[in-house]
């Protein structure tokens, strides 16, 4: 599920899918509705509860709530809670939720809680954080507007800084490594790279990679797309895009696929290599053989926040997924969205590499 790109909290996709892949409730969840009836009443008005509802299937009668309390200036708080349970043989036991708090001084807060006390990375310089990193106050880039998600949730709406983004949008290609960019995904993010490396996929994983770095990169096509042997995964939280110093957004640079013959000379390349793992797997099924397309490709990098990338580098192989980065369950702290490739690609015999979710935490 992914956002529309007006709207703020970059979390709350991360707090979404940590809802929807095995919450609980957490006995704490008392907690953020206190948080948002203390910043709603903090002036001594008497705040409208519009009530709490499912974060993947919000009452329509409660963000309705909200928005006509926002558009009277009457304050108000709402509150979207993930779900009781997750499914059965789930293995992740966070509990997540969101809601806004309206204090009838042209104040508006979004509270994030997340039972993992994960909230201090990628946070706002404006945001507070409140019972060990569990709960998350935002401010409201004003002049504040509000905005209802694809889901029906209602969310602050972030202003675009608009000559930024025209300016990011008129980049040149620059020359990058991947082991580079692993190294420092910050520096990067929303980039124009070219960059010379192999892309390798399975069922459930797509990465660019390159000899000699002991991690990946995810891949995606420009339109959406990805290699045809990528056939389901569970997206992460991160999302495309920057901000200025005063909190705004930077919109993506815009990644048009180029679909010449290059690029259909590399897709079948692609189609071969999942040909030949499958053979392989029937052939040699506890050795086997993995294949790869190496080229040159020019494309954009999104990249993990500092802190993001600093705390994945002290994970270990057995923590549960955080969500926190780009692809399959968010284990990657960088993504390549293509946008052309060379006419240089070669179907190669893949090395040998670890597990990608325990790559990720080395």
């Amino acid at each position: 599920m992914r956002l529309g790109r007006s709207v703020t909290l970059a979390t709350l996709g991360l707090v979404f899918m940590c809802s929807r892949l095995g919450a609980q409730r957490d006995p704490e969840d008392q907690l953020i509705s206190q948080r948002l009836a203390s910043l709603a009443d903090m002036n001594g008005a008497h705040a409208t509860d519009c009530g709490t509802t499912d974060m993947y299937r919000p009452s329509d009668s409660v963000s309705s709530c909200a928005e006509v309390a926002f558009n009277h200036r009457k304050p108000f708080i709402v509150l979207y809670s993930g779900p009781n349970s997750g499914p059965i043989g789930s293995i992740f036991h966070s509990h997540s939720a969101y809601g806004l708090a309206d204090d009838s001084q042209g104040n508006l807060h979004e509270v994030v809680y997340d039972s993992r006390g994960l909230l201090n990375l990628n946070a706002d310089k404006n945001a507070q954080l409140f019972n060990g990193n569990r709960i998350r106050v935002t401010p409201c880039i004003k002049p504040i507007r509000i905005t209802r998600t694809e889901r029906g949730i209602v969310a602050c709406a972030i202003p675009v800084d608009e000559q930024a983004s025209k300016l990011a949008a008129q980049q040149k290609p620059f020359g990058a490594t991947v082991c580079g960019i692993l190294n420092d995904p910050a520096a990067f993010n929303n980039k124009l790279v070219r960059i010379h490396g192999y892309v390798s996929a399975n069922f459930e994983y797509s990465e660019l990679g390159a000899n000699g770095c002991s991690q990946s990169i995810w891949f995606e096509y420009g339109n959406g797309g990805a290699p045809p042997a990528l056939v389901a995964y569970v997206s992460g939280g991160a999302r495309p895009g920057a901000e200025d110093s005063d909190g705004r957004l930077i919109l993506p640079i815009p990644v048009q696929l180029l679909e010449n013959s290059d690029f259909r000379r590399f897709r079948k390349l692609m189609v071969a290599a999942a040909k030949a793992d499958a053979r392989s797997e029937k052939k040699n099924p506890n050795s086997p053989v993995f294949y790869c397309v190496a080229a040159t490709f020019v494309g954009r990098i999104d990249g993990v926040s500092d802190d993001v990338h600093a705390f994945h580098l002290k994970r270990k192989a057995t923590d549960e997924a955080d969500f926190l980065g780009f692809g399959q369950m968010g284990l990657y702290d960088a993504q390549f969205v293509m946008q052309s490739v060379g006419n240089d690609a070669v179907l190669e015999k893949l090395s040998p590499d670890p597990d990608p979710a325990v790559s990720i935490s080395n």
